[in-house]
């Protein structure tokens, strides 16, 4: 399967704790979130990723909810509306956790960083890429 992805902001990569990632269960899950985000953000937009399937395989795609691709995401909207849903998500799945993969490949473990601190510091700095502010708080343990 390949994937279909364009330019984007970031990645939002949903990861379960006690679950099988490919389950039914955890894409109704991730697609939930994917609905919270959807609705709540004012700009930009969040498209989950979509693969081809292979030759001679029922569908043209397949829709996979753990992973999301964020386009147009500002810093104030990342830190008012994205961190605060996925906050909320996460206080219902609390062995899950959130990754975000820069489009240079680097990855921040959301779950495991001071959210409020994070929040704080993008609407401190709107004009920042979020990559590069989320990498500030790479080693972050507060």
């Amino acid at each position: 399967m390949q994937q279909v992805i364009d330019k984007f902001n970031f990645s939002i990569i949903l990861k379960p704790g006690d679950v099988e990632a490919s389950s039914e269960y955890w894409q109704e899950q991730c697609c939930q979130l994917y609905g919270s985000l959807c609705s709540s953000i004012p700009d930009g937009w969040i498209e989950p990723l979509k693969l081809k399937c292979s030759e001679g395989e029922r569908a043209d795609l397949i829709t996979i909810f753990s992973t999301l691709a964020a386009f147009g995401i500002t810093g104030k909207v990342f830190a008012e509306i994205i961190l605060e849903v996925m906050k909320t998500w996460l206080e219902y799945r609390p062995t899950a956790e959130i990754e975000l993969k820069c489009p240079d490949g680097s990855t921040v473990k959301i779950s495991k960083l001071p959210l409020a601190k994070v929040s704080k510091f993008f609407e401190e700095n709107p004009k920042i890429s979020i990559c590069e502010g989320l990498n500030s708080f790479k080693n972050s343990n507060e």
